[in-house]
């Protein structure tokens, strides 16, 4: 079962929807600023602190990057001026995107699985969604088993920077390949390739504080292509 403090899949998945759709649609840019606050406060309600915190970092230092950049003709050196704007209108969606990441996976297909999604859709999904912070275990992982054999220090590194990536690559590569055969294993057992309906420990139940946030994105996003303009 989900946390009492998260919010169901569907109203994750309406709430990247609406996001996307005021980025991509909305005529005036600055208008995505109440998407961003509105986004705040719905990680806000599931008690994501540590989401907020760093995400609401991000998006000031890029809001600060913008206002120098449009009023004290500031030209920054590292990025582009068109990538600073462009992670500043979608830091919604990223913020999205990450709560839906953090969201169990069989919370995911079960909700997938009800709207008769097909199971090799539902499979591709789980693997991207499950992809990132598995590769972050298996990279710390890794860093660990090196520390162990005194591979970490900055000796090594400026010495043999080839050996170095080499240590790195070649255990990364190995547990990728064990990875790939356990899920295709775990996904047989499962049942994945038996047709007909299939069944799920997770149950899709949506709480009055879901139904509440699910009406609140799409009447946000309306007001906000209804005041911003629409591009179409």
């Amino acid at each position: 079962m989900r946390s009492e403090r998260s919010f169901a899949a569907p109203v994750k998945f309406f709430a990247l929807l609406c996001a996307m759709l005021g980025v991509f649609l909305v005529k005036n840019i600055l208008f995505t600023t109440v998407l961003a606050i509105f986004c705040f406060v719905y990680v806000g309600f599931q008690r994501n602190y540590r989401l907020m915190a760093s995400c609401g970092a991000f998006y000031l230092l890029l809001s600060l990057l913008l206002c120098a950049i449009r009023f004290y003709g500031y030209h920054t050196v590292i990025i582009s001026e068109f990538l600073v704007l462009f992670f500043w209108s979608s830091m919604v969606m990223l913020m999205l995107f990450w709560d839906l990441f953090m969201t169990p996976p069989g919370e995911l297909s079960s909700f997938l699985s009800s709207i008769h999604m097909p199971t090799g859709v539902i499979l591709g999904l789980m693997v991207i969604f499950r992809f990132f912070p598995t590769m972050k275990a298996e990279l710390k992982a890794v860093g660990l088993s090196m520390k162990n054999r005194g591979l970490t220090s900055v000796k090594q590194f400026t010495g043999h920077p080839l050996a170095s990536f080499e240590y790195v690559l070649v255990p990364l590569l190995l547990r990728i390949l064990q990875i790939a055969d356990q899920l295709a294993v775990s996904a047989v057992a499962r049942g994945a390739e038996r047709p007909g309906v299939r069944k799920s420990y997770y149950e899709t139940t949506m709480h009055m504080r879901d139904w509440c946030f699910l009406a609140l994105w799409g009447i946000v996003t309306a007001a906000v292509l209804c005041v911003g303009g629409v591009k179409i």
